[in-house]
C-alpha cells in the first residue's frame, strides 16, 4: 500500500531573506489557477539557505519506501539550482531540536523550460512510526547554485 502525499504542518525560514513563503504563478496563466504554494527562494543565491520542514506522521504508517517528494516552478529557461537533504524523526517527550539527521545525496535541478514544474523525489533514510514528527531539513546550496530566477519549491512526503 502506498500513501500520501503529506504536507509540511510547519516551515520555519532561517532568518535570511533568501527563503522565505511564496506563491509561483506562471507567466501563462489562462485558467487563472496556476499558483503554486511553497518555499520561495532568491534569484541567484549567494549563501547557503535553509528551511526546517515538520511532518507530522499518521496514526498508521503506510507500507512502502518513504520518498520527500519535490515540486519546483521557475521562470527560467536556464540554470541549475542545488538542495541538500537532512532528516530525522522525534517522538513526543523527546526534544526535536537534538534528533539525529540522517544526509541525503545532493539534489541538482536544471531548468531548460520556464514555468514548467519540475519534479523530484528522494528516498529518505529515516523510517518514522506512528505519530512521530519527520523533519526535514532542506539546505538550498550557493555552490553551484546558477539559477538566476526567483524559485518555489513545495515538499510533501509520499510512501510508494
Amino acid at each position: 500500500m502506498s500513501g500520501g502525499p503529506l504536507l509540511p504542518s510547519s516551515f520555519s525560514p532561517d532568518g535570511s531573506g533568501n527563503i522565505y513563503p511564496a506563491f509561483y504563478v506562471p507567466a501563462t496563466n489562462t485558467n487563472t489557477a496556476g499558483a503554486l504554494e511553497g518555499v520561495g527562494v532568491v534569484a541567484s543565491l549567494g549563501a547557503d539557505s535553509y528551511a526546517v520542514l515538520q511532518f507530522n506522521m499518521p496514526e498508521t504508517i503506510p507500507s512502502g519506501t518513504l520518498k520527500l517528494r519535490i515540486l519546483a516552478m521557475a521562470d527560467a529557461t536556464s540554470g541549475t539550482a542545488k538542495l541538500t537533504i537532512k532528516d530525522g524523526a522525534t517522538s513526543a517527550g523527546s526534544n526535536i531540536g537534538a534528533a539525529t539527521l540522517n544526509s541525503e545525496t545532493q539534489l541538482s535541478q536544471a531548468w531548460a523550460t520556464a514555468d514548467i514544474l519540475v519534479e523530484n523525489k528522494i528516498t529518505l533514510t529515516t523510517s518514522p512510526t506512528a505519530n512521530q514528527i519527520l523533519t526535514v531539513l532542506a539546505t538550498f546550496n550557493a555552490t553551484g547554485w546558477t539559477l538566476a530566477a526567483v524559485s518555489v519549491w513545495q515538499f510533501s512526503i509520499v510512501w510508494e
